[in-house]
């Protein structure tokens, strides 16, 4: 089971990121004598997770926009067994949505494509 907060997401998500960040910063520079100067440290959070499906309904992406639309919150998201204490990234697009099937009335139980961008905190 997927959720974040109190709104179950699909089981089918997929964390396309989840491979693609490293908990560590790395800085590199070369003295006025030529030498290497490397600097690494330790990242403690910041990890983006974006998660993608190709069956959300309407009603939870309605769910997930309200959530989105509260500036500053913070929620767990628990994959299976890993939960993580997450942001919507709002530097970016938090949510995208596309329908599946286009409808000019579209109903609770309408599918879209939906990818969610968030961050690790």
């Amino acid at each position: 089971m997927i959720t974040l907060g109190a709104i179950t997401l699909p089981d089918h998500l997929v964390w396309l990121d989840e491979f693609d960040w490293l908990p560590i910063a790395h800085s590199s520079e070369r003295s006025l004598t030529g030498k290497l100067l490397v600097e690494e440290a330790s990242l403690i959070k910041g990890r983006p997770i974006t998660l993608s499906s190709d069956w959300a309904t309407r009603d939870v992406l309605q769910q997930l926009y309200a959530l989105a639309s509260q500036p500053g919150q913070t929620h767990a998201l628990v994959l299976d067994s890993r939960t993580y204490t997450v942001m919507f990234r709002h530097g970016e697009q938090p949510i995208s949505a596309v329908p599946i099937k286009p409808s000019a009335d579209p109903s609770a139980n309408d599918f879209y494509q939906l990818t969610l961008r968030l961050i690790e905190v």
